[in-house]
């Protein structure tokens, strides 16, 4: 599968400021389709004409993003009113706008008081490799051998035989001994540069440690805080910042090595389960994305090179150097990417408000992959929704039929940028980034 992105965020959007654009607009697309994907707009096209069968690719792909984002924003919804409620904020909001700001006035009330929140993410996404190929068959694009004028390196195909490439195997566990792009579980330590449950071998770390922490400490503790609590002198528990040492359920950053069970960064080798976006060393059982040399074995998955026993056409995730391409891998590009699968890790830390820390820590899961589903559909739909109908028509004929559904397409295009917006600034409700 195609990598949509690998990326660190850390406080990277802020602002709440078009939700009340989304709400006008409403979630909900405006065109309906034949059955197949395909607007009802789009009926009259001609699928056999270059021109006309890249539109009906392009329309394809802002239905299935369309929905897509629609999904993102219903998730983002869910998740802002299940912390909402766990801090006991309102928990009743329809709409992620709405949700997502009320978690956003939380948010900026804890950081007004000097609560630090910082959630760092990682992802990587892998987009739907037959999807990609199927739409780039579709695109007739004259005498165009895809394995021939494709970007080296970049063809991929599913496989069940011979790789002469990279093999990814993605499955809900896979023994694996190559990179994981999810979580590895191991008995050995290996190098992760995700997040760590079990033993990290740091002697400085940021994250949640059960056993607490003995060495300038700073962060939330579930324990006895011995040293300072909000700077005053402390030697028992503390509902704001400890900052010292932490009996028991520390949160937050540590300068010994954690001796219980440990979550969080870990810059060292990790023993027990290394969850990272980005790929990491495994050598266990991958819960993923499993990237691996196959040599003679048989690769069972997406083979990025050739392949002696093709499952599906191949498809170019690089530059295609044939007449009209470029439209069509936009479109292909983000039917694929719809459907991508994601992995995501997340390191969560909250200094100063155990309540936040612990809503947050509850619903991680849902973040993380909110998170990274936002950022795989964030590109692909800006580039479809900067498309024009003259972006067809330099193509070739498209006739009536085609200015109706290149119209009815771009509506598609500019509602799917206005549901991931909502869906990119909910995200910095969570990211110790808030203003009002």
């Amino acid at each position: 599968m195609k990598i949509l992105n690998a990326l660190k965020l850390k406080h990277a959007v802020s602002a709440v400021g078009a939700f009340g654009l989304a709400a006008m607009l409403g979630m909900s697309a405006c065109s309906s389709t034949d059955g197949t994907g395909t607007p009802t707009s789009c009926s009259g096209l001609d699928a056999t004409a270059s021109a006309q069968a890249t539109l009906l690719a392009y329309s394809r792909a802002t239905v299935a993003l369309n929905d897509a984002a629609v999904a993102v924003e219903g998730d983002w919804r869910a998740v802002c009113n299940a912390i909402n409620k766990d801090v006991g904020e309102d928990s009743s909001k329809t709409t992620a706008a709405e949700a997502c700001a009320v978690l956003n006035a939380r948010v900026k009330k804890a950081l007004d008081k000097g609560v630090t929140v910082s959630l760092d993410v990682q992802s990587e996404c892998h987009a739907d490799v037959k999807v990609e190929a199927d739409c780039q068959a579709n695109c007739k694009l004259p005498n165009c051998d895809i394995e021939a004028k494709c970007e080296p390196g970049k063809v991929v195909v599913e496989c069940n035989g011979g790789c002469s490439g990279t093999c990814d195997v993605t499955a809900p566990s896979v023994d694996c001994m190559g990179t994981c792009s999810g979580k590895c579980t191991a008995d050995v330590a290996v190098a992760c540069s995700g997040s760590c449950t079990g033993d990290c071998s740091d002697l400085a770390w940021s994250g949640s440690c059960d056993a607490g922490c003995t060495a300038e400490f700073s962060g939330t503790c579930g324990g006895t805080c011995m040293g300072k609590c909000d700077g005053m002198d402390s030697s028992g528990t503390c509902a704001g910042t400890c900052e010292g040492t932490c009996s028991a359920q520390a949160n937050g950053k540590c300068s010994a090595k954690c001796s219980g069970e440990f979550t969080g960064s870990c810059k060292a080798q990790c023993k027990g389960s290394c969850e990272a976006g980005a790929s990491a060393a495994c050598n266990g059982k991958c819960e993923g994305t499993c990237s691996y040399t196959p040599g003679t074995a048989t690769c069972q998955g997406e083979c990025h090179g050739k392949c002696d026993a093709e499952v599906s056409p191949p498809s170019c995730t690089g530059t295609l150097s044939c007449d009209g391409a470029a439209e069509c891998q936009a479109s292909c590009n983000g039917s694929a990417s719809a459907k991508a699968s994601c992995s995501s890790s997340a390191t969560l830390v909250v200094d100063g408000d155990a309540d936040l820390y612990a809503a947050i820590n509850a619903h991680i899961g849902d973040v993380k992959n909110a998170f990274a589903l936002t950022i795989a559909l964030k590109d692909p739909i800006a580039n479809l929704a900067a498309k024009t109908a003259g972006t067809f028509s330099a193509l070739g004929d498209i006739g009536v039929s085609g200015a109706t559904c290149a119209a009815s397409s771009i509506a598609i295009a500019a509602q799917a940028s206005v549901s991931i917006n909502v869906s990119v600034q909910a995200s910095a409700s969570v990211q110790g980034k808030a203003s009002t």
